[in-house]
């Protein structure tokens, strides 16, 4: 009986402490999520407010998402899918207790009070929790909340099973019940009838798996994500090019050439043979056709530069063996055609403002621009320039002046930390910091929010400028030093709200961008040789999230996105290096 008694006393303590999340610095959890989502409105038929965030996320923990204490996800809930997880993955609360669980209404519903109850955690490390989910009355009157949005309420009960030894959740499952109300009002002309939405959010996790960026489970899953987008990929580029093409109505903006271009510069960018009977029928399609718009002649250019991309380039410019890359080795007949394409680019532009002073770029010409256009555009004519097509040097420098002049200070100034490739990959700790800088961000036009998207482009645009205008030698000192200070305020201003799940920015943006954001985001990085960012591996972090939202077929939605999530799995920008 005493013997047990001091058992008791001494096992005690160890099941009152807090457990901390063990995993690696920079690593992450994969677990085995499977979520579904009913939802019904009332009347049937109406026109509910959208309250979601796109995709549902994917089942990872990831060690840069964690708070100080490595107990719970720092950030707030963002998604209401993600209610059941934010509770049940929180180790913070492994004894019995309750706890408030900060949602960020983003204004598509009213402020909520989310209070949680934690049971005790038995000996098998079995735990179960409530939350009950009220309308957040103070706040809505504080924040001047439009009534208009819908009022939310409900309650999540769940049950999980946690390793105290591992520090890890080993099993979760939970259901949130939510109602959704929207009062009638009348606001202007504007009348908005009542209606009533209920949701039902089942979600479980399972078979966590503990991986780190050096773990050769880890590259293996890369390796099998990339094996089924280049399956999935190689089917849809065969059903393009079965099914003919059919220019659209607009002459700037050829969807289907662009899609066609894009599949074959993710294939090639994979490591698909150009001779391979498909991806040659592919090209000789894409040679074939007028391109006008300049998304399309960008990548189309792209794809052409990748095809004649020496295959061990990409390793030598990362390990410094390499001091410029080489020279494209194009047919003549190729060449002509990407100095024809090239032209059309550069006509491309903003008629609006002075050519020889500002370029910046739309589908076609036009008295209007967007920087998703102008950061393809630089893209483009980068890669031609890698194939010997000549690029005045008024043409970076004009890009340059226009992504300096609409680059937004855009936060507090603070210090940047980045660690570059070859110090990582040497197990060096070596850094670019900076101890005070000023956030940059950029946005679509001049009308919008910055966002994560444009961000990375601005960042890469600037890149790809500053090295041109070092390579030819031209750019006033001033400029150049201009172009570094704006790359490292838009690194600061990513690490400062640095995410994978989203493009970072506001959420009625991110979620609908988000491969096109992962993209921009690998460009960004390996352009500038980056490997962390504010500490964080953004390469672990997104190839995680890729590998975990991975469709059966090998997709990541529609085919566009598939291509970005597979440029990004194979880390295809070259690093700029410029004579500096």
């Amino acid at each position: 009986m005493r013997a047990a008694l001091v058992v008791s006393l001494l096992l005690a303590p160890s099941l009152a402490q807090a457990v901390r999340w063990q995993v690696p610095e920079r690593g992450g959890v994969l677990f085995q999520r499977t979520i579904a989502v009913d939802a019904k409105t009332e009347p049937a038929g109406a026109s509910f407010p959208e309250v979601w965030s796109g995709a549902t996320q994917p089942g990872t923990m990831l060690a840069g998402e964690l708070d100080v204490e490595r107990q719970r996800r720092a950030a707030p809930v963002w998604d209401l899918r993600e209610l059941v997880a934010q509770l049940g993955l929180d180790l913070g609360n492994s004894r019995a207790g309750t706890s408030q669980v900060h949602v960020e209404p983003a204004g598509r519903f009213q402020p909520v009070r989310v209070d949680a109850t934690y049971g005790p955690v038995a000996g098998d490390g079995k735990q179960s929790f409530t939350a009950r989910i009220e309308f957040d009355a103070k706040a809505a009157r504080m924040q001047e909340v439009p009534p208009s949005l819908p009022r939310l309420q409900g309650h999540v009960k769940g049950s999980r099973v946690i390793d105290r030894a591992k520090g890890l959740v080993v099993r979760l499952d939970g259901t949130a019940e939510l109602t959704l109300d929207v009062a009638a009002h009348k606001e202007g002309s504007d009348a908005t009838p009542a209606m009533q939405q209920t949701v039902r959010i089942t979600d479980a996790w399972l078979d966590p798996v503990v991986l780190a960026p050096n773990d050769a489970e880890f590259k293996g899953r890369v390796v099998d994500a990339i094996v089924s987008a280049v399956a999935l990929l190689r089917k849809r580029l065969a059903a393009k090019l079965d099914a003919g093409h059919e220019k659209g109505t607009d002459p700037h903006h050829d969807v289907q050439t662009g899609e066609l271009a894009l599949l074959l510069l993710a294939l090639l960018r994979a490591g698909e043979n150009g001779r391979d009977p498909l991806l040659a029928r592919g090209l000789e399609e894409l040679q074939r056709r007028v391109i006008e718009d300049t998304y399309s002649l960008a990548v189309a250019i792209l794809a052409i530069e990748a095809l004649h991309t020496p295959a061990n380039e990409w390793a030598e410019l990362r390990a410094g063996r390499l001091q410029a890359p080489f020279a494209r080795a194009l047919t003549p007949e190729q060449l002509e055609l990407l100095r024809g394409w090239v032209r059309s680019l550069v006509d491309n532009v903003d008629t609006s403002v002075g050519a020889k002073s500002v370029r910046r770029w739309s589908y076609g010409p036009a008295k209007t621009w967007d920087n998703s256009n102008t950061q393809y555009a630089l893209l483009g004519l980068y890669a031609a320039h890698l194939c010997g097509v000549e690029v005045p040097s008024t043409v970076w420098g004009g890009a340059a002046e226009h992504l300096l002049a609409c680059a937004r200070e855009h936060g507090h100034p603070d210090a940047l930390d980045l660690a570059r490739n070859r110090d990582v990959e040497k197990g060096g700790r070596g850094r670019v910091t900076a101890s005070r800088e000023q956030p940059r961000a950029w946005e679509y036009g001049d009308d919008r929010e910055p966002t994560g998207s444009m961000t990375v482009a601005g960042v890469g645009g600037l890149t790809l400028c500053g090295a041109a205008l070092r390579l030819q030698r031209k750019g006033s000192a001033k400029l150049l030093a201009d172009i570094d200070a704006a790359v490292r305020g838009g690194f600061l201003w990513l690490q400062q709200h640095f995410t994978v799940r989203r493009s970072c920015g506001p959420l009625e943006q991110s979620a609908v961008w988000h491969h096109y954001y992962m993209y921009g985001l690998e460009r960004a990085c390996e352009l500038n040789q980056v490997a962390w960012i504010g500490g964080r591996d953004w390469y672990f972090e997104g190839a995680l999230n890729l590998i975990a939202s991975q469709g059966k077929e090998g997709n990541w939605g529609e085919d566009n996105d598939s291509a970005f999530g597979l440029l990004f799995l194979k880390k295809a920008a070259l690093p700029v290096v410029t004579p500096r």
